[in-house]
């Protein structure tokens, strides 16, 4: 290598050094101005809550009454989510299926196009079976908290588990309409919905691009798991100091915290395991 082209080697890594040393410096300031402006909210937010505390409106008070006022629309709510994602599934289900009866197989748009309509129910699906366990939990507050006789406690109760078997029933239907739609478009596609071991097999039916999008789209997965735990730690920690809730929300949040963390480090190493045996 000429002196030239060393001399120049070198003033691109001091380029690159004084690049990192000015984005490091940059990043601690604003690491510095965040850690102190959530200091500031959170010092302003113990005030509040200490004074509605000496007004006798504490936390677990105003949590009750929020509460209480939300789940006298739930059972509501947990019909209309659950009609809604039957009405969309269908819909869309219904339209990709007419569109598969015309494709000639080769167009690639068009599978596209097919593929990510009937998804849009599949991610809906999940997303409204996680929403029907909080709910069903609200109403089952409502119905252990409320002040109606013994009869129609125990009415409510059976209306409130039917109503949660019934949407169960209805997300397991729509994930296997899609998933069976998408075996139609995708003979290679292997595994059942009613399979314990249906995720395995249908990553090991998927090829290269398409198992990236799923390992992408895990690794964002823990992104967000770990800042959405990182805030709750937050809110759980305030809310024992001022409010009196107990160390059971916080431990709820250090198990998942956890074990998505240890997941995450467990499936690194055994890819790390099966790329070295690959090579």
């Amino acid at each position: 290598m000429s002196e030239k082209v060393q001399d120049k080697v070198n003033e691109a890594k001091e380029k690159k050094l004084a690049k990192r040393k000015k984005d490091d410096k940059k990043n601690l300031v604003i690491m510095l101005i965040v850690t102190i402006a959530c200091g500031v909210l959170g010092y302003f937010a113990g005030m509040i809550i200490d004074k509605l505390q000496e007004a006798g409106y504490g936390l677990p008070e105003f949590t009750e009454e929020v509460i209480g006022k939300l789940s006298l629309i739930m059972p509501v709510v947990f019909f209309i989510l659950n009609a809604i994602l039957a009405i969309v599934a269908i819909a869309c289900i219904r339209k990709s299926k007419k569109e598969f009866k015309l494709w000639d197989g080769e167009d690639e748009d068009v599978a596209e196009k097919m593929e990510n309509r009937v998804a849009f129910p599949l991610y809906m699906s999940s997303l409204v079976l996680i929403i029907n366990m909080f709910l069903f939990s609200v109403c089952a507050n409502l119905d252990i908290n409320s002040k109606l006789s013994d009869k129609w406690e125990d009415i409510l109760g059976i209306v409130l588990l039917s109503v949660f078997i019934l949407s169960y029933v209805v997300v397991v239907i729509v994930q296997k309409k899609v998933i069976d739609f998408t075996k139609d478009m995708n003979p290679e596609k292997e595994g059942s919905i009613f399979d314990a071991k249906f995720v395995k097999k249908w990553e090991n039916s998927c090829d290269e691009a398409q198992k990236l999008h799923i390992y992408k789209a895990g690794y964002a997965s823990y992104k967000v798991t770990s800042n959405v735990c990182m805030v709750l730690w937050i809110v759980c920690l305030i809310a024992d100091l001022f409010g009196n809730v107990g160390l059971l929300p916080m431990t709820m949040v250090f198990v998942i915290w956890i074990s998505s963390t240890i997941g995450y480090i467990v499936g690194g190493v055994k890819a790390e395991k099966e790329k070295n045996t690959i090579e």
